[in-house]
Order: C-alpha cells, then structure tokens, then sequence
C-alpha cells in the first residue's frame, strides 16, 4: 500500500463555528489548507535548517520523522521524504540500541512509512529482527498485570513510542505475533498508569500519590499527548475484527471527552492538565490533543459539532506560538512531569515541531477530504462505545492464598472480602470487609496483584489502600463484624467465629456467585461449627449469606445469634427498624457518603441495638434466632457515594425499603421455600478439629 498523494484541492465548506461553553467565546473562522501548508512548512524548514543535537535513533527525534512524512503526504513536496530518508540512512533505518527500551523504539516508525512507500526492505528488516531480540531479552519477565505483560512500557509517553511499530508490522507482514505482544504489553500499562475517574494516565508509578499545589492530581499533558498520539496509530493498523478494538476505541472516547473539558479559553491545554490556572500553555501535549481530536472527526467517530471548534482553536493557537524565525515555541524541555521548568516562547523541541506537522496534516485532511489517507483503517460505521471497560462488568469471587488466605467476591457494584487460616493467630476473625469499587468492571484479582508488585521509577508497589481511580479498600474491620458478620450470642455477649478453615466455590457465573465457607471454634467448651454460604448476584448492594450452626455436631436450633454493623466514624448512629427487618448506618468517610445494612425477615428479629464490648468497640447487632436447622438468612452490603448509585442517606434508606419489600415477598424469607437452596445442602463438617494452636477469640 502507498500514502495518497493528491495535488487537487476540495471547495472548503463556509461554516459557522459552534462554541462550546467550556470554550473561548471568540470566534474565528476556520483556516485554509494552504495557510496551513504554509505554516508547516515554515516549522518545518527551521527544524531541518536548525536540526536537533539528539541521536538520530533518539525517541525525541520520532515525532519529527512521522511529521515530515505526513507534511509530503499532504502536500507533495519530495524535500520532505528527501528530508526523512536521509536521517534513516544514517542509522540503516534500524532502532536505537537498547533492545527493550521504547525509547529506542520509536523511530522505527517513521522507516515503516517510508517502506509503504517504496519497499525497500532495508527499511522494514531491522525492525524484524529488533523484535526477536526484544522477545529474547523478555523471556523470562512475569505478568506484571492481569493483562499478562511485562510493564516494559511503564512510563506513559511509551505508549507512543513502541506499540503502534509492532501493530504496523503485523500489519505489513500479516504475521500477528508483533502485535499480539504489542496489545497485551499496551493493556499493562493501562492498567497500571491509567485513572479511570480522569480518564487520564500517570506518567509513571511515582507519580499516584503527588498532587498539584491545588491539591489536585499531576497528570501530565505531554506524556498524556504522547499516549494519545500511540492510540490513534494504535487504531490506524488494527484489524476491525480485533478483539481489543472495542477496548482501544472506549479508552479513545473517554479520554478525548476528559480532554475536551481541560482546554483553556486560549486554546491550549496546560502542563499540569487540571490545573487551569496555571497562565502558560504547552504546545507539543496541545499539538497531539489537537492531532487526535481532527483524526477523530475525519474517521467519522467524534461529533463534529463539539469537536471542531476545539480542533480550530486549538491549530490557531499553536500558530501564534510560532516564532518568526518559524521555531515553534512554548515547547516543554525534555522532562518527566509539568513542574521541571518553565515554558517560554524561546523554549522548543524536535518533539514540539513533530506534534504540530501531525496535528496540521490532520486538519487539512479534515479541511480537504482529498487529502486524506486510504490506506488506514476505516470506521465507517463504527460507533465509540460509551465508556471505556477493561473487562466485562461480571460476578467474581475466589480464594486469595497469595494475600494471607481472604476469600473475597464482588460484582458490578460493591465487593467484599473475609480472613482465612493464615490471620487465626490475629485478631482478625469472621468479620467481612467492604472494598469501594467506582467501576463495574471486576478489580479484585488487579488489586491483589498490584498491591504485592514493586514497580520501576518509585520501586513500589499500587496499594490498594489508596484510590487510583477505580476505589479502594478505606474499610476498617479488624475484630468487628465489620459488614454484616455473625456471631453467636449468649450471655449478652459476642461469640465470634474465628476465621474460615475452609471454602467451597460453588457457582462463579458471570451473573451470580455462590460459595461456603467453614468455622471451626470454642463455645464454652464445645465445639462450635459454622458453615456459612454466601451469594452475590449482578445488580445488587447486598450479597445473601445462610449460616448454620451446631454445636457439638447438633443443629443450634433456636440460637440467638448476632449480625453486625461496625460503625467507621466515631458517634455514627445506627437506625434500627425491627419490625421492617432492615438496620443501617449511613456516615460519611473520607469525604464520602457510605451506608451499611442487614436486611432480615423480621419474624427471626429478637432485638437491635447497640452494643460495646470489654475492649471498648461498639456496633450495632440486630440478634435474631436461628431455625429447627440451626441456620439463618439474611442480605448486608453497603452503597457508596463514590460508585455512583447511591449519593445520599435518603437513597440508601429508599433501595433497603425497596429490597426488603421485595425480600419479605419472595421465596427468599424463609430458605426451606427456596428452590435455590436446595441446591447444594449446608452440611457442617462435624470432623472438622478445632485447630490446637488456636485460643478462642470471645469479643
């Protein structure tokens, strides 16, 4: 395939510019391809007269190289292929040197284009034989994320560098295997840099607990603009029945929604991409967001109507930054985050006059549809997904050996874990724990594997004790009953369960999971036996647990036993409805909304109330009675302001009066009716010892 060439010019449509409210009112009308060519090529010839002092095969230089060969594309003129092909020559056409550094990567690009040109081989070869050295080097690297790969790429601006080379050469050569590796090295990275509350990435691990002198968020334009930049060309060469297409164009919507909002009144997006107040704006992280924002349009899958006069705002204030000398200024130095230096009109980069050449051959193919290439993927058609979902929103649960035996479960809302063999000698016991999920997509198997890894740059690991965008665990249970937990009551007092001994997965369907797990304790010299199964459908706030319990292997029928609610903030009040069946605490944490709750069949009800122990920890108990089996049932779980569903004190309590409604009058009440249940029988293994180095836990 060849890029279209095309000396014929389109009549240029005389349209009014919309002006979105988040925009400058100024209005201006759109420039013409030929003043456009006109600026380009004036960038263009000052970098060429004044060259950059970086290697040839340096990541700098790439920008520039892909530039040059759109400015031919859309504009002719062989100088500019002439241009390109010389600084190939004077690498052979081939990498940096360093085998697995992206940074050594990205050039390799611009020798791709040239060889669509002229099929030269000595300009596709060495990219070839680049990549078997790459996978050699990697061999033995384990998964750094669910997505498999090696957080080779574990800064942002790589996106840019490596991945788009190895999806052009599956292309090329029809061999998937370059970007079968490009694909799962992209997904890592994204799920470890990316925040999917901003819909922006982190320019490396180092950065997830830095904040702006606002206190905001450091997200950082210009490595953000490089992923950009590796997205779209990422999309140029995928195949449309890719099974990642989906996921790159959701991420591509969302972030250029995020970034649509950040653009500031002078048409420039900021170094520190939340802080609109700071009075500069950068050009080369403007020029990229520029760049993919016209791709968007051209392809069909941005609203024209709001993204254009962003587009057209955004060339027209890259051409003020440019000097009379035709030096492109305002141009980060070379750095890794906003804050290293200041920008000025002076301040330049081969990077900066690469950005704009991209960003301007866009828009003269928006301008000029003749222009434009046919040798790229097409969307015609394709509709951006609504959101961006690494995964499919599903049911999950599992046991965790790696993290101290928990066994946790979650679904599209809410996610919960409780302790395992590993924490009997703490004080850690059947008490269930909440994790706050802001998105539908499952997290658990991602944040028990980032929470354990220690990454490049901070050599540290992302713990899941802090939110990264997707929630994290702020619960605190410890020897409470933390969400929902059961305890044998007598005496007044708690009889804790110590933590499971052993589990069962039972269903683990993406609609529904099931599983038990088994307790083994002292009560006053006997032996206490719990086996608890415990439900958690799509949709739902609340996971449905059934405990049964015997004591010296006979059914505990007619045993008061006590659910809990652990109050997280001092003075929290518990609102106890017995006659409704339903107990709940709605507190705000951490500057959020966060409401717990059992719901119960009422008639199992003895009392609720508040109570605190001999440690001085109070919680609110609703103390029920257990059937002829020895067993109860009952639903707990939370809503957070965070997720989304429920904001306020008011919804919670109207979603439990709700739920209870429709709990009170179905089969669920009363288990012996429910055609589920009968599924798999709760038999309490009455084998099962009390383990001997285990002192009861009584709280």
């Amino acid at each position: 395939m060849s890029l279209t060439l095309s000396s014929a010019s389109s009549t240029l449509r005389n349209l009014a510019i919309i002006t979105l409210a988040m925009v400058s009112p100024l209005i201006a009308a759109d420039p013409q391809p030929k003043e456009i060519l006109q600026e380009m090529k004036r960038v263009a010839d000052w970098q060429i007269a004044n060259p950059s002092q970086h290697a040839i095969h340096d990541w700098t230089q790439a920008p520039f190289f892909l530039g040059l060969a759109n400015l031919y594309q859309v504009s002719g003129d062989a100088k500019y292929l002439d241009a390109l092909n010389s600084f190939g020559k004077q690498i052979a056409y081939g990498p940096g040197p360093r085998v697995t550094h992206a940074d050594d990567h990205a050039v390799l690009q611009a020798w791709l284009e040239m060889y669509q040109l002229d099929k030269d081989s000595n300009k596709l070869n060495p990219a070839v034989t680049h990549f078997d050295k790459i996978t050699s080097a990697l061999s033995a690297e384990t998964p750094k994320s669910i997505s498999g790969g090696s957080f080779t790429w574990c800064w942002c601006d790589a996106l840019f560098m490596s991945p788009a080379v190895w999806a052009h050469l599956s292309k090329i050569t029809g061999d998937p295997k370059f970007l079968e590796w490009a694909d799962r090295e992209w997904w890592t990275t994204t799920d470890v840099l990316y925040d999917p509350t901003h819909h922006l990435y982190y320019r490396d691990n180092n950065f997830f607990t830095k904040r702006t002198p606002s206190g905001k968020k450091v997200f950082w334009s210009r490595g953000n603009g490089w992923v950009v930049g590796g997205l779209i060309h990422m999309l140029n060469y995928l195949p449309a029945d890719h099974p990642s297409r989906v996921k790159y164009l959701g991420l591509y919507h969302d972030m250029m929604f995020a970034l649509l909002k950040l653009q500031n009144t002078d048409g420039l997006w900021r170094s520190s991409l939340l802080d609109s107040q700071d009075p500069r704006g950068e050009s080369s992280g403007s020029a990229f967001f520029t760049y993919a924002m016209a791709w968007g349009i051209n392809r069909g899958l941005l609203p024209e109507d709001t993204f254009r006069p962003v587009v057209m705002k955004g060339y027209q204030a890259l051409a003020r930054n440019i000097q009379p000398s035709g030096m492109l200024g305002f141009v980060q130095k070379i750095g890794d985050a906003p804050d290293k230096q200041d920008t000025t009109a002076e301040s330049t980069e081969v990077y900066g006059t690469g950005a704009f050449l991209l960003a301007g051959a866009e828009i003269i193919r928006l301008l000029d549809p003749a222009k434009r290439r046919n040798d790229l993927a097409t969307f015609q058609g394709v509709k951006l997904p609504s959101s961006f979902l690494p995964a499919t929103p599903r049911a999950f649960a599992r046991f965790v050996p790696e993290r101290m035996d928990d066994f946790a479960w979650e679904n599209d809302l809410v996610a919960f874990r409780t302790y395992g063999p590993t924490l009997r000698p703490g004080t850690e016991n059947s008490g269930i724990d909440c994790w706050f999920k802001r998105v539908p997509y499952p997290i658990l198997n991602k944040w028990y594997m980032q929470d354990r890894l220690v990454l490049p740059y901070g050599k540290v690991a992302k713990p899941y004790h802090s939110d990264h965008g997707e929630g994290y665990d702020l619960y605190h249970v410890g020897s409470s009953r933390g969400c929902g937990g059961i305890s044998i009551w007598a005496d007044e007092r708690l009889y804790n369960s110590d933590t499971f001994i052993a589990h069962r997965l039972l269903e683990n369907l993406p609609e529904r999971v099931t599983f038990e797990l088994d307790y083994a304790s002292n009560f006053k010299g006997k032996a206490l036996r719990e086996t608890k199964r415990i439900s958690l459908i799509m949709g739902q706030h609340l996971y449905q647990c059934d405990s049964r319990f015997t004591i010296d292997g006979i059914p505990a029928t007619n045993m008061e036993v006590a659910i809990g609610l652990n109050p997280e903030v001092k003075g929290s009040a518990a609102v106890f409805s017995p006659k409704a069946g339903t107990m709940m605490i709605w507190e705000k944490l951490d500057g959020y909304g966060l409401g717990t709750a059992v719901v119960i069949n009422p008639e199992k009800v003895v009392k609720m109330s508040n109570h605190t122990d001999a440690e001085g920890l109070t919680q609110a108990l609703c103390i029920a009675r257990t059937d002829k089996m020895g067993g109860i049932r009952y639903f707990s779980g939370f809503g957070w302001e965070g997720q989304g569903k429920i904001t306020t004190e008011q919804e919670w309590i109207d979603y439990l009066k709700k739920f209870a409604a429709q709990f009170l009058n179905s089969p669920y009440a009363d288990p012996t009716q429910d055609p589920n249940f009968k599924v798999h029988t709760l038999d309490v293994p009455a084998e099962i010892p009390v383990p001997a180095a285990t002192t009861p836990k009584a709280k």
